[in-house]
């Protein structure tokens, strides 16, 4: 993956697109999940491939706290086995919650 180039470059030319509402307003949620300052470095970084981080939410932290806890709680309630599969079962809905957050961006 290609390194995102210095802020200190002088940007003075302009690409135009043509967008309808609902795109742009799209495009706007998305810029605001990374680690991207505006829609333009978005942009930018997604068109010449530049690496682009999300930022994970409050709600998605407490979402990940809860599920781990339940695995936890269940592992330990099992005697630390997993006969019912119940155990493994949670690590799945873990891992789906991750995958979840990975493709929001």
């Amino acid at each position: 993956m290609k390194k995102r180039k210095a802020h200190n470059v002088i940007r003075d030319q302009r690409a135009y697109i043509r967008l309808s509402m609902d795109e742009k307003d799209a495009l706007s949620e998305r810029a605001s999940k990374t680690d991207c300052q505006t829609v333009s470095e978005y942009m930018r970084s997604v068109s010449l491939g530049y690496p682009v981080k999300t930022v994970v939410t409050h709600e998605a932290i407490n979402e990940l706290r809860r599920l781990g806890g339940l695995v936890k709680h269940l592992f330990i309630e099992g005697g630390r086995e997993d006969p019912d599969g119940m155990y493994l079962e949670t690590l799945n809905e873990l891992k789906a919650a991750i995958r979840r957050l990975g493709r929001e961006v």
